[in-house]
C-alpha cells in the first residue's frame, strides 16, 4: 500500500484491514509517519512524532479494541498523556509533562488506536487560528496562504491532507468546528457532559469546552463518539449514551424534522456570499426530503452574551495559568506568554467571583431562551463561519504590533465565529459538515444544531448529506496523494 491508497481509508476501514491481516499496525503507522514527514514542511501542523510508536502501538493499548492499530494524532491541548510532553502552544509550558492521562486518552487507547504525535495549537487554545511563538504559523492544505482555523488547526490540517484519518480536537467557542469547516472536514461539538473532560477537572471552561475529534467520514464520527462518550466515575453531571451504538444511527433515515434557519449575523458583520449560499444549498436538500423549514431564531441580547463570554473565557484562562504556575514553579509574565495571552490573563485577574457568577447567570438566561425555542424546532441550521478560511495576512497576530486589551483580542478571536459560541454556552450538540465550496474552491461548512442529548439526530443528518452530496473525494492542494517525495524520508521533524 502506498500513501495515495492509504489516504482513501478512514479509521474504520483501516481497522478492518488490520483485523483481517491485510495491513499490519506497523505498516499503518509507518505510512502515517511518512505522510507527516512529507506534508509537515508545507503546513507546520505537527510539533512532535512519537518515535517509539512509529512501528505500531505500544503495550498500553488494547489489542482487541475496535480501532486497533489505527494511527491518529493528538491535539497538544486537552488530551493529556502521562509522561508525554503537553506544551499547549506556549513557551510558558515548554517541556511540561502531565502525570495523569485524560479520560479521553484512556478511552482511545482502550479502543486500540496508536497516538503517533502531537498537533499544533495556539497558546492555550486562545485563538481562532493556529499560530504561536513556540510553533510558528500553521497553514491550510487547501491554500497555504490561509489559516486552517483554530484552535484545532493542526489536527484539521493533517486529517485534510490525508496523513491520518482522525485527530483529536476540542471546542470552547468553535475550536473544533471552525478548523473542520475551513479544512473540509466533519467537526462535532457533542452535548455538554456526553464526553468526560476529567479526571483532573470536572468541566472545561465553566462548561464551555468539550473534547472530541475531526474526521472525513460519518462512520468515523460515529465510531469515535462510541469510543469517547459516556460518563466517567465521579463526573458531576452525566449524559447517558443511547442504548444503541451511535454507529447504528447513521444507517437509519432521518426522522421528519422541524427545522429553523438563519443567516443573520447578530454581531453586525456581513455574512459572506459563500456562507449564505452554502446554507441555501443545505436547506434545498432538506426541503426536498419533506422537512418543515422556516426562517426563525430566538431574540437574544447578543452584546450582553459576548460580554459574558469574555468574562468566562478570560477568568478561566487566568485560573488555568495560575494552576500551571503552582505546578511548575514558574510565574506567568510577558516574557513567557504571548502579548495577546498576557492581555487576556491580566483581564481575567481583574474579575471577581461576583463577575464570574453574573456572567454564568447571563449564560443561564441564554440557555433558557434557546431551550424554549427548541421546543418547537428539532434542528437549527446556520452558517458555520461568517466567511471561509481567511488569508493569513488578514488575520490578527498572537503578538500584535500595537498594544491590545484582552477584550479587544477576544472580539478579534470571535470575528469569524459568531455562529459557533452559542452552543458552547447552551451545551447543545452541533456539527459542521463540508457541504459546499466557494467559487475559488475553498471548503465552506454548514452547521446543524440539535437538542441536548440528541447527538444521534445530527449523525443522521450527516449520514444523509454524505450520501446526497458526497465530499469524500475532494482533495486539497497539499495532500499525500499529490505531493512528491523529493528525497528519502527520515525520522524526526
Amino acid at each position: 500500500m502506498d500513501l495515495t491508497e492509504f489516504s482513501t481509508f478512514d479509521a474504520v476501514g483501516l481497522a478492518e484491514l488490520i483485523l483481517r491481516g491485510d495491513l499490519s499496525a506497523k505498516e499503518a503507522s509507518n505510512l502515517a509517519v511518512d505522510g507527516i514527514h512529507l506534508i509537515n514542511p508545507s503546513l507546520n501542523a505537527v510539533n512532535e512524532v512519537f518515535e517509539d510508536r512509529i512501528d505500531g502501538p505500544d503495550n498500553n493499548v488494547n489489542r482487541n479494541g475496535r480501532l486497533f492499530g489505527v494511527p491518529i494524532l493528538n491535539k497538544d491541548l486537552s488530551f493529556a498523556e502521562a509522561g508525554r510532553k503537553q506544551e499547549m502552544g506556549s513557551m510558558f509550558t515548554k517541556g511540561f509533562r502531565p502525570t495523569t492521562d485524560s479520560t479521553t486518552v484512556e478511552r482511545l487507547r482502550n479502543a486500540g488506536v496508536n497516538i503517533i504525535g502531537r498537533t499544533a495549537t495556539p497558546e492555550f487554545g486562545n485563538s481562532g487560528l493556529t499560530e504561536s511563538v513556540i510553533q510558528g504559523v500553521t497553514r491550510n492544505p487547501w491554500d497555504v496562504n490561509r489559516t486552517p482555523g483554530g484552535s484545532s488547526g493542526g489536527s484539521a490540517a493533517m486529517v485534510a491532507a490525508g496523513c491520518v484519518p482522525v485527530a483529536t480536537a476540542s471546542d470552547g467557542g468553535g475550536s473544533t468546528r471552525t478548523p473542520a469547516a475551513v479544512c473540509g472536514l466533519i467537526g462535532l461539538k457533542a452535548t455538554r457532559g456526553l464526553i468526560p473532560v476529567g479526571p483532573r477537572r470536572g468541566e472545561g471552561g465553566s462548561g464551555l469546552t468539550g473534547p472530541f475529534a475531526v474526521m472525513r467520514t460519518m462512520r468515523d464520527c460515529a465510531a469515535t463518539l462510541d469510543v469517547m462518550a459516556g460518563p466517567a466515575l465521579g463526573d458531576a453531571y452525566v449524559v447517558q449514551k443511547p442504548v444503541s451504538p451511535y454507529g447504528t444511527f447513521i444507517k437509519q433515515p432521518m426522522p421528519r424534522l422541524r427545522i429553523a434557519y438563519s443567516d443573520h449575523n447578530w454581531a453586525g458583520v456581513q455574512t459572506s456570499e459563500s456562507s449564505r449560499e452554502a446554507l441555501k444549498f443545505a436547506l434545498q436538500h432538506l426541503e426536498s426530503e419533506g422537512h418543515i423549514i422556516e426562517e426563525a431564531f430566538p431574540d437574544l441580547k447578543w452584546s450582553e452574551f459576548f460580554e459574558a463570554t469574555i468574562v468566562v473565557m478570560c477568568a478561566n484562562l487566568a485560573n488555568s495559568l495560575d494552576s500551571l504556575s503552582a505546578a511548575m514553579g514558574i510565574e506567568p509574565n510577558p516574557d513567557n506568554l504571548q502579548s495577546s495571552t498576557w492581555a487576556c490573563y491580566q483581564l481575567g485577574k481583574t474579575y471577581t467571583s461576583g463577575d464570574l457568577l453574573t456572567a454564568l447567570g447571563q449564560f443561564n438566561d441564554v440557555s433558557r431562551t434557546m431551550g424554549t425555542f427548541m421546543e418547537n424546532h428539532d434542528v437549527v441550521v446556520l452558517p458555520t463561519n461568517v466567511f471561509p478560511a481567511p488569508l493569513l495576512e488578514d488575520c490578527y497576530q498572537c503578538n500584535p504590533s500595537e498594544p491590545i486589551t484582552g477584550a479587544q483580542y477576544q472580539e478579534n478571536v470571535y470575528s469569524n465565529d459568531h455562529f459557533l459560541a452559542l452552543t458552547n454556552t447552551t451545551g447543545q450538540p452541533s456539527i459542521t459538515l463540508p457541504l459546499y465550496q466557494s467559487k475559488d474552491g475553498l471548503p465552506v461548512g454548514v452547521q446543524f444544531v440539535g437538542r441536548c442529548a440528541e447527538d444521534s439526530v445530527l449523525l443522521q443528518i450527516g449520514a444523509f448529506f454524505e450520501q446526497a452530496t458526497p465530499w469524500i473525494n475532494r482533495r486539497p492542494a497539499v495532500h499525500v496523494s499529490t505531493q512528491q517525495h523529493s528525497s528519502p524520508l527520515t525520522l524526526g521533524l
